[in-house]
């Protein structure tokens, strides 16, 4: 237990994705906050005070920081409140980000303008008008310039379905801005990791499953990642210089990238915890409970050792419906597969019957499957099996 029991961390955003930072600050003594604009959202039943406020409201929230009197503040798993963590952490003198970084991490636009002037790889872009048509028969992404979980992503391959994406990409973004850029092919992987005095100090580099196209959602990750050692030196090689031109030298951070070939390209990066489960999946593969890691340091505690990078095999399945309607799976499945040795744990996030939506984006999930395997390959075969036993659905 932390000698913290007075203390107070501030938790910007209450989903699902933000609940296992919420219990991990409450475990270790600390009262716990939470603002979010959905009043109906998980985290804020399990926090100790809520706020019904947009995390993105930086007065709001910094006035909520200081009448808390809080002794950390994180934004886990989302982008969109990035900056506003860290205008909270850099007015109150906590750690955090420097609110420049994360202004240009978390936006698009910014970011994309960032790698071409720094001479990192990166996609053709642009910002694309209300009526354009210019796919030309080529595949290329529509994303929200700002907007975290594949909200309002899509990949287009024609002017009529560019045009269509257009107007819900502009509905997800807070600026209503968005880019167009060259879909790239290659080898997608997220890579999650701890930064100290400007080095990766610790990482977990995993091989990254999407929806089918045309969305992008995260559909869950593995490790150790089937890249070879030149591909992960180039990786962790980049987002190390990423890291050092961006001027962030501490904390935690997730990144997820596309190797084409030789070349290395940054995709998304923010000095957060990762989304999508994957905090629970490093907690199996290294022993290590990277959440309790990271409360500790936003409320100034001492570090605690860093695992060696030495992972079992483990991946994270996330479960969703292809369509809209009343959720569908096996269930006699679902309960035979909970059985098996290779399964640490399989979790619903709604009830068989329940309404769901089609899984295309990070809100839409249904449950997860956390599997083990002796070898990369045997987990991928595992991996495949999990979908098709459940075959989960809707009607």
């Amino acid at each position: 237990m932390s000698n913290s029991t007075s203390q107070t961390l501030l938790i910007l955003a209450a989903s699902h994705y933000q609940c296992a930072a919420i219990r991990a600050a409450q475990a270790l003594g600390y009262r716990v906050v939470t603002t979010d604009n959905r009043p109906e959202n998980p985290g804020h039943r399990l926090a100790d005070r809520s706020y019904d406020i947009d995390t993105t409201d930086r007065d709001r929230v910094l006035a909520i920081a200081r009448a808390e009197i809080i002794a950390g503040v994180l934004a886990p798993c989302t982008d969109v409140a990035m900056p506003t963590a860290a205008h909270v952490a850099a007015e109150l003198g906590l750690r955090g980000a420097s609110v420049e970084s994360t202004t240009i991490a978390c936006d698009k636009i910014l970011f994309r303008e960032f790698l071409t002037d720094r001479g990192f790889a990166a996609p053709t872009w642009h910002r694309p008008t209300a009526s354009e048509g210019q796919a030309g028969g080529l595949r290329h992404i529509v994303k929200p310039a700002q907007s975290s979980g594949s909200k309002g992503i899509i990949v287009v391959s024609s002017d009529e379905e560019l045009r269509a994406a257009l107007p819900a990409a502009r509905a997800f973004s807070k600026s209503g801005e968005v880019i167009v850029e060259d879909f790239i092919e290659g080898h997608q992987g997220t890579l999650e990791g701890w930064l100290h005095e400007g080095a990766i100090a610790w990482h977990a580099l995993l091989d990254r499953e999407t929806a089918p196209q045309p969305h992008t959602a995260t559909y869950g990750h593995a490790i150790p990642s089937v890249l070879s050692p030149p591909q992960q030196a180039a990786v962790l090689a980049t987002v190390t210089r990423l890291w050092r031109e961006l001027g962030v030298t501490d904390g935690p951070f997730d990144c997820d990238f596309v190797v084409a070939g030789d070349t290395v390209y940054i995709l998304e990066v923010s000095p957060r915890l990762g989304g999508n489960s994957i905090s629970e999946l490093v907690r199996s593969a290294f022993d290590f409970d990277l959440v309790t890691h990271t409360v500790r340091w936003a409320c100034g505690e001492s570090s605690a050792a860093l695992p060696p990078h030495a992972p079992k095999p483990r991946a994270v399945v996330l479960l969703g419906s292809p369509r809209a309607g009343q959720l569908r799976y096996h269930r006699k499945a679902a309960s035979t597969l909970a059985r098996e040795p290779w399964v640490e744990s399989l979790d619903w996030d709604v009830a068989f019957d329940a309404p769901v939506e089609p899984f295309i984006d990070g809100r839409h999930r249904v449950g997860q499957c956390l599997l083990t395997a002796p070898d990369r390959e045997e987990l991928g075969r595992r991996i495949c099996e999990v979908r098709e036993r459940l075959n989960v659905s809707a009607e």
